[in-house]
């Protein structure tokens, strides 16, 4: 109880100082760096006083992260932040719209590179994922959770495709990660956070530009069975 009301007391304000901070100077200099930092900076101090440990495995793997997805599965809202302060790189995402509903923190998002998605209209999912695309193929990093949502018993779900074929047409690099422990510390449906230990494991790329669009249901499979494998591990 003590851990979880000093995580409320600081992460609000730390967010808020940070982000209008952070914003005005990244604007100034014209890039999203500083937000990246300032991110991953509340993250580490959040995480500190949850007692939440982080091990790495595979991180020389994104030694590379231009035109790269990164594809992780999925069981808790500890999974984002737990691989934006493990994996030390500046990833995008394309995000639900109801994101984007807080003010001033969507123009926050927008600046890092986020990209806001309405899954009920086609049209602006379709322009979402062009531009999803285009910032890869300008070097970008995108994470994703192809499961959709998170896990509600902590087995791998299906996945579905529109990360795997924003990679297909981006000529992408994918690389699966494998995360475990965070549904232990953060289930589904609750907000306190227990302490222990999450282990994040970085695994082999995967080129999609080695498949066409006839083949994608393979590359999903190929992808969910490296993760699938090393959560079995």
């Amino acid at each position: 109880m003590i851990r979880a009301l000093l995580i409320v007391l600081f992460l609000p304000a730390y967010t808020l100082a940070a982000s209008l901070l952070g914003y005005g100077v990244a604007r100034l200099v014209g890039s999203p760096a500083l937000l990246y930092r300032l991110g991953r900076l509340g993250i580490r101090v959040a995480l500190f006083l949850a007692g939440t440990r982080i091990v790495v495995e595979g991180r020389d793997r994104l030694a590379d992260h231009r035109n790269t997805v990164i594809v992780a599965n999925h069981v808790s809202h500890l999974d984002a932040p737990v691989l934006l302060q493990a994996l030390g790189i500046d990833f995008q995402a394309v995000a639900k719209k109801e994101v984007f509903y807080v003010p001033f923190f969507n123009n926050v998002l927008r600046f890092a590179g986020f990209i806001e998605v309405d899954r009920a209209d086609r049209a602006q999912a379709t322009r979402a994922i062009a531009r999803a695309v285009d910032a890869l193929k300008r070097g970008g990093c995108f994470l994703i959770f192809p499961e959709g949502t998170r896990s509600r018993t902590g087995e791998l779900g299906p996945f579905k495709k529109g990360g795997f074929v924003v990679a297909m047409d981006a000529g992408s690099r994918i690389v699966p990660v494998a995360v475990q422990g965070t549904r232990e510390l953060m289930p589904r449906g609750g907000f306190r956070i227990r302490p222990g230990t999450v282990r994040v494991r970085v695994l082999d790329p995967v080129r999609a530009d080695g498949y066409s669009y006839d083949d994608r249901d393979v590359l999903i499979a190929e992808v969910r069975g490296r993760i699938a494998a090393a959560l079995a591990g």
